[in-house]
């Protein structure tokens, strides 16, 4: 770990303490609220019994249970929202800290994206455990996480887009308070079950209107409770007429209930990861961005005079009173003294005709930022990797000085360079087993992946043009397909020339071309296919154990070149460097492996 992870990781360290010591705190908060609410219950059953017959003296002091149970409730509901956010922003800290450490392992990598027939996300390890995915998803909300993947997947090709993209990520890579609170957030909605996974939108919330008879008892009941509250409280005997019409009430409601639950529902699926973000909506109106990107995504939210942090906080109010349905005591209550239930089905129904139209475009604002927020968060922890010059002109798709793996830890990481790729040029790299080929390869295609989606990569200098990447490092077999190792990467060959006779600009990075088929044939295959390439609007690099493959930089000089990565044999020993050198390679290792491994 460097130095300036040493710092970051002080932060999030000094974050989760923070936080255990508001869980602490809050906790003995919220079990004395729950005492005081249990305890104001037990008053108004014994003050009731000791006080029956006196029905002024029985009246208020329900009255007064009520409503300090009404205000404990409230208060309870508060610190435990807040009790929430200090358990959600102690995982962020830990998450953020294995992230840091290159500790994947449990962290979401989208496994459900992993496509062995992608052109690139299944060789790169994009997806799956101890993934790329893994390392950067922070998102908060399902819409971010999808876009995430998304562009992982398609990334930009316009160069203005990747430079704006560039510069929302720098700006929100300098808030890391906005984007720890912004995953304490998602981390709340997921644990309290809320995160569903789907935007909804206002085709799928479909307000419940009122019958006619519900419209009556939501006036008629609580009237007349409040009529027969005054006439006792002024001396009338008039408690079996409460008792009657309280009976009447919560039966009333009761009759709704079926109704009233499938709308609590409804609206939760539809639109409670939304109003859950208000507080985080109110910091992105109020913040005074310096992006273009995230001020266009700024001014989407709202309507008209209204904020939409104000609009989805009253939903939230209106979620919270529905909640209130769920505890017995509640229940009862509210819905005999004010007809509760009905009420909160028409204030749905009123903000759902008004507002839910909205929803859609405020999850996609909020996607958006989740998703660069993600990338800003990877840049916050690596604070030494550096954005990508843009090359305006075309001429150069990629050439990097000091070029690493993001998944390999600092301290071990041997970073090479990439000489000057443009269209018509290919790099031949050749070297022995476990000479680092393979890793390069991945080093090169993810960290063109990251520049094209506008994060930082790991490199001090690093020049890229938007082309479409393609690789071939892992072709599979197919037994459902009934497609052989051989065939599967003939298919994907055949892709490449395909796409690059159309005039596709392309980078493709391939790995022991021909893999499945005889040396021989092989040569001749991977020297064709070079010779065909070579000239086309592509640049690629491959790597190879076949010497033979060294010729092409004769044969096309000034557009082919080699590199190697060598294997030091030292009598028994064997060293590897992992540096790249130019020209190709002298030893090989397969046999000498063989002798000191007993096989031959």
């Amino acid at each position: 770990m460097t130095d300036t992870d040493n710092i970051i990781a002080k932060n999030y360290n000094s974050i989760s303490q923070s936080a255990q010591n508001e869980i602490t705190r809050l906790s003995r908060l919220a079990a004395m609220v729950s005492w005081t609410r249990l305890a104001i219950v037990v008053i108004a059953c014994v003050g009731t019994w000791w006080l029956w017959g006196d029905t002024g003296a029985v009246t208020a002091l329900i009255a007064i249970c009520v409503v300090l149970f009404l205000v404990l409730v409230k208060l309870h509901n508060h610190l435990f929202s807040a009790l929430e956010m200090q358990r959600a922003l102690k995982q962020v800290a830990a998450d953020n800290l294995r992230r840091i450490d290159l500790d994947l392992d449990g962290l979401d990598g989208g496994d459900e994206y992993i496509d062995t027939h992608h052109p690139y996300s299944y060789d790169l390890d994009l997806f799956g455990p101890q993934s790329l995915f893994s390392l950067i998803n922070t998102t908060a909300t399902h819409s971010g996480r999808e876009r995430l993947a998304r562009n992982l997947q398609n990334p930009e090709n316009v160069i203005p887009d990747i430079e704006l993209r560039q510069e929302a990520v720098a700006s929100l890579a300098a808030m890391p308070h906005f984007m720890i609170r912004m995953q304490a957030l998602g981390i709340v909605a997921r644990n309290a079950g809320k995160e569903t996974g789907t935007s909804g939108g206002a085709a799928s919330l479909q307000p419940v209107r009122l019958k006619w008879w519900q419209r009556v008892a939501m006036y008629l009941f609580p009237s007349a409770i409040l009529v027969l509250i005054i006439l006792a409280l002024a001396g009338f005997d008039v408690a079996i007429y409460i008792e009657t019409v309280a009976v009447a009430s919560i039966l009333t409601a009761a009759a709704g209930s079926k109704t009233v639950g499938r709308l609590h529902t409804d609206v939760e699926r539809v639109v409670n990861r939304i109003s859950i973000y208000h507080d985080l909506l109110n910091e992105i109106e109020q913040t005074e961005f310096k992006s273009p990107l995230l001020q266009q995504l700024q001014r989407r939210l709202g309507t008209g005079d209204e904020k939409s942090s104000d609009i989805t906080r009253k939903l939230s109010r209106l979620l919270s009173n529905l909640d209130q349905r769920y505890n017995w005591l509640s229940y009862i209550l509210l819905n005999t003294l004010f007809q509760w239930d009905y009420r909160q089905m028409q204030n749905v129904a009123k903000w759902a005709e008004r507002y839910a139209g909205k929803l859609d475009e405020w999850d996609d604002v909020l996607g958006n930022i989740d998703e660069l927020c993600a990338l800003a968060t990877f840049s916050f922890h690596n604070p030494g990797y550096i954005f990508p010059i843009i090359d305006h002109e075309g001429k150069v798709i990629i050439e990097a000085k000091q070029l690493g793996h993001p998944l390999i830890a600092h301290d071990r990481c041997v970073c090479n360079d990439v000489s000057t790729l443009s269209a018509g040029n290919f790099m031949v790299v050749t070297g022995a087993n476990m000479a680092g080929k393979s890793t390069y390869l991945r080093t090169v295609g993810v960290n063109y992946l990251l520049a094209l989606v506008g994060a930082p990569v790991f490199a001090t200098k690093i020049i890229i043009s938007p082309a479409a990447l393609f690789t071939g490092l892992r072709t599979t077999d197919s037994l459902s397909d009934g497609e052989s190792y051989f065939f599967a990467e003939l298919r994907r060959l055949q892709t490449i020339v395909t796409r690059a006779t159309a005039g596709e600009r392309m980078l493709i990075i391939l790995d022991e071309i021909l893999k499945g088929t005889n040396s021989a044939d092989k040569q001749k295959g991977s020297l064709a296919l070079v010779g065909k390439l070579v000239g086309m609007n592509i640049a690629g690099i491959i790597a190879t154990h076949d010497l033979v493959l060294g010729t092409l930089a004769d044969r096309f000089p000034g557009r082919v070149f080699n590199r190697c990565f060598e294997a030091e044999i030292d009598g028994n020993n064997l060293h590897f460097d992992y540096t790249l050198h130019p020209g190709i390679a002298r030893n090989l290792n397969a046999y000498f492996l063989m002798q000191h491994m007993g096989i031959v």
